[in-house]
């Protein structure tokens, strides 16, 4: 899977030439055939057989009803479902024009549906500039290298560094030459820790409400410390309409503009995250 549409077409032009580098397909004699989002291998007798299936996120909901599940797959012992999200992390320049964490749960219903068995979903990316939203939704920001289980989650992380070898050898680049540490070929994680608060939370005032899931609430503490939801009771501060809560402009904009002018603390930088994030997918205003 890719985020985007356009993306995924890129893949699969001209009997999916991109999708495979050059190398394995010397290796291993590889001559592929593509029909709509499906990639077959040809084999040696002529027949086709289905390989994998390039899929977009930002469209899952033309997916829906299409036939992507198979209840009988799993039948044979030897079958896996193998699911990958390539590039699963926004360049820095690249619209915000969809919830990342939303689609790729959708999609993965229109392709598993029940499934909790024989499955892998891997997920690829370099961090740049601010953690993932894959990563947010696990409730884990890795702030060292290292590889790290969530037995919970039933997930495996490896924040990679950069080899001694890989530096060298992307030293002198054309990337390395125009762009230096703002090249998108590194792999560490930027974030900023300097608002996050580190005292005792006393207190809650009101509950920032980005949408009518509790998973898209924070809350406001006394002390002025942004963190996430957690059955808190008190006031509600409504960030859209039409979420049975009254909504009031002047308010909004003041919590945007908290925001911007960087007078906001926040409880940890899961909250700080994912509080920029619902900022960026509001519509702008004006």
């Amino acid at each position: 899977m890719r985020l985007t549409e356009t993306s995924a077409k890129k893949l699969l032009c001209n009997n999916a030439e991109k999708l495979i580098d050059p190398d394995l397909r010397r290796k291993f004699n590889l001559t592929l055939k593509t029909k709509g989002d499906g990639v077959y291998e040809v084999l040696p007798d002529g027949t086709k057989k289905l390989m994998a299936r390039v899929l977009a996120l930002n469209t899952f909901y033309n997916d829906k009803g299409s036939g992507l599940f198979d209840k009988d797959f799993l039948n044979d012992p030897n079958m896996y479902y193998n699911i990958c999200l390539d590039e699963m992390n926004r360049e820095a320049n690249e619209k915000k024009t969809f919830d990342i964490v939303y689609a790729f749960a959708n999609q993965l219903e229109n392709l598993v549906r029940s499934t909790k068995q024989r499955m892998r979903i891997i997920c690829i990316g370099n961090d740049l500039e601010e953690a993932s939203d894959i990563l947010s939704c696990l409730n884990f920001l890795p702030e060292a290298h290292g590889r790290y289980y969530l037995r919970k989650k039933r997930a495996v992380i490896d924040y990679i560094p950069l080899s001694a070898q890989y530096k060298e050898r992307r030293r002198g680049t054309v990337a390395d030459i125009l762009a230096g540490d703002n090249s998108t070929f590194t792999n560490e994680q930027k974030v900023d820790k300097s608002r996050l608060y580190k005292g005792r939370l006393r207190r809650p005032l009101r509950i920032i409400k980005f949408d009518k899931s509790e998973s898209r609430w924070f809350v406001i503490w006394d002390n002025g410390v942004i963190a996430c939801y957690n059955n808190e009771t008190c006031k509600p501060l409504a960030m859209k309409p039409y979420l049975a809560e009254k909504f009031i402009p002047e308010e909004r904009d003041y919590i945007i503009n908290l925001f911007n002018i960087r007078q906001m603390w926040f409880k940890n930088l899961m909250a700080q995250k994912k509080f920029q994030k619902e900022l960026e997918l509001m519509k702008p205003r004006g």
